[in-house]
């Protein structure tokens, strides 16, 4: 892609910020979507213990400087705004000045497994899920607190506050202490409907509110003053943002319910933006706030890309081919894939839910597994479309998977709809530039960006591996509700 200098082309422009679990990337671009400049920053996940998953706060903060200072050398002019995204469920615990007691716990970390199990399924766990919209699962903070409190019950109580994060970055950039509503909405401790700290979330967690940041909209502007910034960049101001998953949706321009976000790296996720939450007490779909007015609702699953990067790793790259694949008819002649590889989050959230293929046969070969792999991270998605209430017509379709169309062509049939590649590049950082946008005051809203929408191919469903899907899929379920492939 071609970069151009701001400062060559004279005109205001936006940067988006995306803390994201390996890497943190900075995108610049103009009022009308056209890239500027892209830079990235890498960081290294921890693991001091089996299920830990951690990283240290100082390298995050020297990431984003990093990314920074690389935007400032290619644009020459500051930004009129920037907005951050931040990756979801992060947990620090921090003393009176601010200064990290622990590791940032991240969304994959299982330390709080047992807390969650305990809690989940009660009339409590319950009521927690239905007012703050997080699934209970060991990737929530409020689960986290609980560990804390039960398992670390020095630091714990050493704690002055504890942060995501974003928050955290915030203070180091900005000087102040605040947590956008969409970050916190993923935290399990916000009312997602009166966007307030949730009491009874706090109670469990041993908390109390003043250990927790204000809340504030996710277009509230910060100053960036932090002296070790470029020059560049100091008194830019910073819209809050939001969580990494509604602002991929937002990126994308998905802002109504009849449109899909289907996502598929290492782990995948179904997005919908509503204005209404999708509350289901069984599937536990996750009800994160973009802002004021929408929510983005859906699920995220362990194993997506992971699945087939397994099987490669088994088989080896050189007998595994798309187009052998691709002969083999929809569900790969009765061999049926559980893609339960890593536990799995929605729709079970069973954390020790295990992987199986069922149906082998003498003649199945690589081309029937690898088939059988893409149909089944298919049919796990689709589960979770199953509990979303939406009038889907199209689903944008975005992550490395994009790059098999026989895996995009796949989820188009097992959906029955329509599914566009997402031209865009990195679309949460995008989204964050977008709230920047109207943070700023460069747009009123989001809908006046329509027209940067960018479709690549359009994968139409084949009506008749629809209908033989449908038939799979039941099979599918009910192998997945007898949890007999669980520990």
């Amino acid at each position: 892609m071609l970069y151009l200098r701001a400062k060559t082309i004279g005109m205001d422009y936006f940067i988006g910020i995306d803390i994201g679990t390996t890497s943190t990337k900075g995108l610049a671009i103009t009022r009308k979507g056209r890239a500027l400049a892209l830079e990235r920053a890498s960081y290294p996940t921890l693991s001091p213990r089996p299920g830990f998953q951690e990283q240290e706060p100082a390298a995050l903060l020297k990431a984003v400087m990093k990314v920074l200072a690389g935007l400032g050398r290619k644009l020459e002019t500051p930004p009129a705004a920037i907005g951050l995204s931040c990756a979801m469920h992060s947990l620090i615990a921090v003393e009176e000045d601010g200064e990290p007691l622990t590791n940032a716990i991240l969304w994959s970390d299982r330390r709080s497994e047992k807390q969650a199990v305990r809690l989940r399924g009660t009339a409590e766990g319950r009521a927690l899920y239905e007012a703050c919209g997080t699934p209970i699962h060991a990737m929530s903070p409020l689960c986290k607190l609980r560990w804390m409190q039960e398992e670390a019950p020095d630091v714990f109580r050493r704690a002055k506050r504890f942060l995501s994060i974003k928050d955290h970055l915030l203070r180091q950039l900005c000087g102040e202490y605040l947590a956008d509503i969409s970050l916190a909405s993923a935290t399990g401790l916000m009312d997602i409907r009166k966007l307030q700290w949730h009491p009874p979330a706090l109670e469990y967690a041993g908390i109390r509110e003043e250990q927790l940041p204000p809340l504030a909209g996710p277009t509230h502007l910060l100053t960036l003053n932090n002296k070790q910034l470029p020059a560049l960049f100091q008194g830019v101001p910073v819209a809050l943002g939001a969580s990494d998953g509604c602002l991929a949706n937002l990126g994308a321009l998905a802002l109504g319910p009849e449109q899909l976000v289907l996502t598929i790296g290492t782990s995948g996720a179904l997005r919908t933006t509503s204005r209404e939450p999708s509350i289901d007490a069984e599937k536990q779909l996750f009800n994160y706030r973009l802002d004021e007015e929408l929510f983005t609702c859906g699920g995220p699953i362990n194993n997506g890309g992971i699945a087939y990067q397994w099987l490669s790793e088994l088989l080896g790259e050189e007998r595994l081919s798309e187009e052998a694949a691709r002969r083999i008819p929809a569900g790969a002649d009765g061999l049926l894939f559980l893609p339960y590889l890593l536990g799995e989050r929605a729709p079970i959230w069973n954390a020790s839910a295990s992987g199986a293929f069922i149906g082998m046969r003498r003649h199945h070969g690589p081309g029937h597994f690898h088939r059988a792999v893409l149909e089944g991270v298919a049919f796990s998605l689709y589960h979770i479309y199953e509990g979303l209430a939406t009038g889907a017509r199209e689903i944008t379709a975005n992550g490395g998977f994009t790059n098999s169309p026989l895996w995009v062509q796949v989820i188009s049939d097992v959906f029955g709809l329509p599914a566009a590649i997402d031209e865009q590049e990195e679309t949460a950082a995008r989204g964050a530039a977008y709230m920047s946008m109207k943070a700023g005051g460069a747009i009123k809203e989001y809908k006046e960006l329509l027209p940067l929408r960018k479709k690549g191919w359009v994968f139409e469903p084949d009506k008749g591996n629809h209908k033989v899907y449908q038939k799979v899929f039941e099979r599918y379920l009910s192998l997945s509700a007898a949890g007999f492939y669980s520990e």
